[in-house]
């Protein structure tokens, strides 16, 4: 049985420094393990984002939703952002066992508070409509299933200005890592769009690279290296993988994703050898 066949379950573990956070039960990875849910949230993907500084409609892929902390990071900006007048989340994952696991143990974890009237109705209802007494509103979408397969009905979703990709890591899940991926991922992102990724993998550089994205360099969370940011459009990132990568991939053990196949190997070379990036 695959992991995607046996679903994802959760344990509740302690990071280091005595946060509560979850382990996944079928890899052991520790979900934000150092600096645990929220914080790794709130740094890596929200602040990165600039949701604060957004107005009018809002549309956030939450990409491996686990145990809601990305959800929940990005409702609260919405909540401060008053120029926000709809944020819709549509959220990625096999089932709401995470969101389950989140809130059979609510207690220790505080940052649930203003989400708390919210959250049991994510349980019961995979769509809803919140108005707020501001008259603003808050949508969530939920998609459930192998994201491989439910990417095949993109055409359904609204498309993306802000993609936290936040799936297990590449070597445990290749699948959800590769060009193919990434490819008809770009091709549901609004132009001034910003994808997330807490991964600094040379492969999954490359694969957004080959897809169109520019790509470049976010915030380091906790002890890990620096986050990838990518954007079909050059100027939403502050910092550039420079020219010199390009030779850092040449060089690399590890360019491709362990699934990628020889044709998408050699796309991902000719596209990243000729990518305008490395002309700015």
């Amino acid at each position: 049985m695959s992991i995607n066949e046996a679903g994802n379950k959760y344990a509740l573990v302690y990071t280091e420094s005595g946060i509560p956070t979850f382990r996944h039960l079928a890899t052991q990875e520790t979900l934000h393990g150092q600096v645990g849910p929220y914080e790794e949230a709130q740094t890596l993907y929200v602040d990165s984002s600039a949701i604060h500084a957004k107005s009018g409609e809002c549309v956030v892929y939450d990409v491996g939703m686990g145990c809601g902390a990305q959800l929940i990071a990005m409702f609260h900006a919405f909540l401060e952002n008053k120029s926000l007048s709809l944020l819709t989340i549509v959220s990625f994952d096999l089932e709401k066992d995470g969101l389950d696991s989140l809130w059979r143990n609510k207690d220790l974890f505080p940052y649930i508070n203003q989400f708390s009237q919210i959250l049991p109705m994510c349980l019961e209802k995979d769509r809803l409509l919140v108005k707020l007494d501001d008259g603003r509103s808050f949508e969530w979408i939920f998609i459930q299933g192998d994201f491989v397969k439910t990417l095949e009905n993109a055409a359904n979703y609204p498309f993306a200005d802000i993609i936290c990709y936040d799936f297990f890591s590449p070597a445990s899940h290749p699948q959800l890592w590769t060009y193919n991926i990434f490819l008809k991922l770009r091709n549901r992102v609004k132009e001034n769009s910003l994808l997330i990724t807490y991964s600094s993998a040379t492969c999954i550089r490359a694969a957004l690279l080959a897809t169109g994205f520019f790509v470049g360099l976010g915030i380091a969370s906790g002890k890990k290296a620096r986050s990838t940011l990518a954007s079909p459009t050059a100027h939403i990132l502050k910092e550039l993988l420079p020219p010199e990568w390009k030779n850092r991939f040449a060089r690399s053990q590890a360019q491709f994703s362990s699934l990628e196949n020889e044709e998408d190997k050699k796309i991902i070379e000719a596209k990243i050898a000729t990518h305008l990036q490395w002309d700015l």
